[in-house]
C-alpha cells in the first residue's frame, strides 16, 4: 500500500483512540453510568483506534525503510506511549471523575507522541 494510505489509516486510528478516550472521560466525569451501548462504543473506538495506529505505524516504518535496520530509539518511545494509551482507558473508567488532571495528562502524552512522530529524534 502507498505511504499516504498508511498515513490516513494512522490519523484515523488517532481520531478513534482520542474520541473513545475523551468520550469515556466525559461520561465518567459528568457522573453518567457506563453501561450498554455507550460503554461499548467508547471501548470499541478505543480498541479499533489502537489497532489502526499499530498496524499503520509499522506500515509507515516499512515504507520509510526503517523496519529492516532495526527499530530506532524513537520507535521504542512511541511503542511505550501506545501501551500507555492502551491502559489509559482503565484509568479513565475508574478515576474519570478527576477530570481536568486526566485530560491534561492525555494531552501531554499525545503531544509527546506527536513530537516523536514528527521530529523522530535520535
Amino acid at each position: 500500500m502507498p505511504y499516504e494510505i498508511y498515513k490516513i489509516l494512522h490519523l484515523t486510528g488517532i481520531f478513534l483512540l482520542v474520541s473513545g478516550l475523551i468520550g469515556l472521560l466525559t461520561l465518567v466525569w459528568s457522573g453518567h453510568g457506563l453501561s450498554g451501548k455507550v460503554k461499548t462504543f467508547a471501548f470499541i473506538t478505543h480498541g479499533v483506534g489502537l489497532l489502526f495506529i499499530l498496524v499503520s505505524g509499522f506500515g509507515l516504518l516499512a515504507r520509510l525503510g526503517l523496519a529492516q535496520q532495526g527499530l530506532p530509539p524513537w520507535i521504542h518511545v512511541k511503542l511505550f506511549i501506545w501501551i500507555v494509551f492502551g491502559g489509559l482507558i482503565a484509568l479513565l473508567k475508574r478515576k474519570g471523575q478527576m477530570g481536568w488532571p486526566l485530560y491534561f495528562l492525555m494531552l501531554a502524552i499525545f503531544v509527546t507522541a506527536a513530537y516523536y512522530g514528527v521530529y523522530k529524534p535520535v
